[in-house]
């Protein structure tokens, strides 16, 4: 029990973070303007999981969460990442899988920033990626800011 526990406030906290980021319009307004990177640690998985109980307040994530590229990484172990970009078109457009870490970063990651960036401003970004990887993930992002 206690690891569940450990779990659940683990996943109260990462909810109230991006509460309180979506509520501060770091993601626009309406909150459409995102980019969510995710791989399949521990980490991203809890992410992925406070993103399910918030797709009401991001527009379209609902959508991506549900389209085909996100159930083919949820399902397929040939894919580590997942970048979802938030914006106008359909959701398979705005998601994009990544096997490694390199293909990520050379690939997804710059196409999901690219159509995320069709919005005015800057895209809210969310990271739920393991500690080896967020560094370039996070270097990434300044790198294209």
């Amino acid at each position: 029990m206690g690891e569940a526990k450990r779990k659940n406030v683990q996943l109260k906290q990462v909810q109230a973070d991006l509460q309180r980021r979506l509520d501060a319009g770091e993601f626009g307004n309406p909150c459409s303007c995102y980019c969510i990177v995710l791989d399949k640690s521990a980490r991203g998985r809890e992410t992925l999981q406070a993103l399910r109980g918030l797709t009401g307040r991001l527009v379209g994530l609902g959508e991506l969460l549900d389209a085909e590229p996100m159930q083919l990484w949820e399902a397929s172990p040939l894919f580590r990442f997942v970048a979802l970009a938030g914006g106008d078109g359909k959701p398979h457009e705005r998601s994009f899988v990544a096997a490694d870490l390199d293909r990520l970063l050379a690939d997804a990651l710059p196409r999901a920033l690219r159509r995320a960036a069709r919005h005015a401003g800057p895209a809210g970004t969310v990271i739920g990626v393991d500690t080896d990887a967020e560094a370039a993930v996070k270097a990434a992002l300044t790198a294209a800011r």
